[in-house]
Parts: structure tokens; sequence; C-alpha cells
């Protein structure tokens, strides 16, 4: 039987695992941390707000803001000012992990990893065509003069 005694990846403090990594104490946080944020963005007038005022209004940091907008706990739909940073490259993105630049370099990169995983197909099929072919004494030769 197994205990399943673990440290709070948030405050370190030993807890039984029961779903999460995170034990009860910081789970409730986290919950007065969403409820924080999602009173302050309802508000109309907060509705103009960014990341960092949501997170200078509410105490709570912009790694769990963005964690809960990526969640999808946290929507930011009527929040037209509210960007997180990307994951690549930092810069200010309203969906997803990535933001549209970083998003179209990938797809790029993608696509050049395409063509060049079918050009080296194409280039083992030629060699090995060219290996198999027949070969015919006197026909396939050079002539000598």
């Amino acid at each position: 039987m197994s205990l399943n005694v673990e440290n709070c990846v948030r405050c370190g403090s030993l807890f039984r695992r029961v779903r999460q990594p995170l034990c009860p104490n910081c789970l409730k946080k986290i919950d007065e941390e969403y409820e924080k944020c999602y009173k302050f963005i309802r508000k109309k007038e907060n509705r103009a707000c960014n990341v960092h005022e949501l997170s200078e209004g509410t105490g709570v940091s912009l790694q769990q803001i963005t964690t809960f907008i990526l969640e999808g706990r946290l929507s930011i739909d009527n929040n037209p000012n509210i960007e997180y940073a990307c994951k690549s490259c930092g810069g200010p993105t309203r969906s997803g992990s990535l933001c549209q630049k970083c998003v179209g370099n990938i797809k790029k990169m993608a696509g050049y990893m395409q063509e060049d995983k079918q050009r080296q197909e194409e280039l083992v099929e030629e060699e090995r065509r060219s290996k198999s072919g027949f070969y015919q004494v006197g026909r396939d030769e050079p002539r000598k003069s």
C-alpha cells in the first residue's frame, strides 16, 4: 500500500497527493487568487486594464495570471488590453502559449523540414533506381573508336 506522500511544488510542505502536485492549502490560495482576478476584471472600470494592472490590483503574480488564462479558467475575451508573454520570444499574445509570429516561424520550419525529408527520400529513391538497373555488356559500355 502506497501513501503517495509528496512535497508541494509551490510551498514545499509534505502532503498526501490525491491528484495534483499541490497541497490543499496552496490549492485554496490559488482558488482565492482566481476569485480576486475574476472579480477584478469583471468590474466595468477595470475592463481596459492590462495584465500588469491586474497583477498590481489583485496581488496575484503574472505567472499565476498567465496560468489561469492558459488553463482557460480566466477568460480575457472582454478585456482587449490583457496580453501575456509568449513562451518562446516573450512578445505579447492573447491566446495559446506562443504568439502568432512564433507559430508562423514554427510552421515555416516544419515546412522546410518536410521539404528536406522529401528531397532526401527522392535522392534515396533515385540512388536505388540507379543501382538496380540491368547492365548489358556491349550495349551500356561506351564504344571504343
